[in-house]
């Protein structure tokens, strides 16, 4: 349940760059300003473990004033789809992946003075 409520909350945080303050109110969550940085964050570093059948695990190293951490996959050459909106490093898996599919998966962090970081690099695994 608190890891649901956690995921929501970095949605509503990431959407906020986009909505009045009356806006993000109504989501129930309060606005609290916590940023004293004004430098743009840092490019994520993970790597990824497939060693779970249909499934990749995403092993993420935290980035320095970052609130969250947006996740995109793809499918071979295919169009890049949303993993979700994650408010820590720690439990992320990507499931329901078709086993022997090649999957990229790119990550930025959200937070600090330019909102986003750049994507990382993108990182490319089979599932099994």
């Amino acid at each position: 349940m608190i890891a649901a409520l956690r995921q929501t909350a970095g949605y509503v945080q990431s959407l906020a760059v986009t909505l009045t303050l009356s806006q993000v109110l109504t989501s129930g969550f309060d606005v609290v300003n916590t940023n004293k940085t004004q430098s743009p964050l840092d490019q994520p570093v993970f790597t990824l473990d497939n060693s779970m059948p249909i499934q990749l695990a995403v092993y993420l190293q935290s980035v320095t004033n970052a609130k969250a951490y947006q996740i995109q996959f793809s499918a071979g050459t295919g169009a890049w789809q949303e993993a979700g909106i994650y408010p820590n490093t720690k439990g992320i898996v990507l499931t329901n992946l078709t086993t022997g599919t090649i999957y990229n998966v790119r990550i930025r962090a959200v937070g600090g003075s330019t909102q986003y970081s750049d994507w990382s690099a993108t990182m490319s695994k089979m599932s099994n």
